[in-house]
């Protein structure tokens, strides 16, 4: 029978060693991880059942003007489908990330779009919806270099929808009105 080469006091050294790093490891990464708040989630939650109560109400509504005011119909539904389809994942995650940067939560994506007289006021509303959001994008740059991660991230979606689907949907209503 062959004996035990290795020192016990070897043994427990290393041991003691290997424990010691992986608690050091999981003090760092416990001391740099942002803490979420339960609440934070809460409200995130909260803004985005508000959005689908919003959409909910731009339906029923829509529907009571589709017959009689049909660019105003058009519009609510539009509306409707913004609030469900933007603004509640834009919140979810807006409020994610502000959350998990410890940010307060701020999200408030509202939509309502303004129904235009005719095609040509369509577009001078597109256009402005375009500027706009060339503007916003310009600033996010900005807001990530000062650590504003959940405004940035707000800054960057309102600005990629102001460039392409809002435009849109104000050109179609436009089309709509000037019938």
């Amino acid at each position: 029978m062959q004996g035990d080469m290795r020192s016990r006091g070897g043994l427990l050294i290393g041991l003691a060693a290997t424990v010691g790093a992986f608690g050091a490891a999981a003090m760092m990464s416990a001391a740099t991880a942002p803490t979420a708040r339960a609440d934070a989630y809460s409200d995130i939650i909260a803004s985005i059942e508000g959005d689908y109560a919003f959409g909910q109400s731009d339906f029923t509504t829509a529907a009571t003007y589709l017959g009689s005011n049909l660019p105003v119909g058009l519009a609510l539904l539009l509306d409707g489908a913004d609030e469900d389809s933007v603004a509640a994942p834009d919140n979810l995650l807006v409020g994610t990330v502000e959350a998990l940067t410890n940010e307060s939560i701020a999200t408030d994506f509202s939509v309502g779009l303004t129904v235009p007289t005719d095609f040509a006021d369509g577009v001078t509303t597109a256009q402005s919806f375009i500027s706009d959001g060339e503007v916003q994008l310009s600033e996010v740059a900005s807001l990530l270099s000062a650590g504003e991660y959940g405004a940035a991230a707000y800054t960057d979606l309102i600005g990629s929808q102001e460039l392409t689907v809002f435009p849109l949907e104000e050109l179609l209503l436009g089309a709509v009105a000037q019938f």
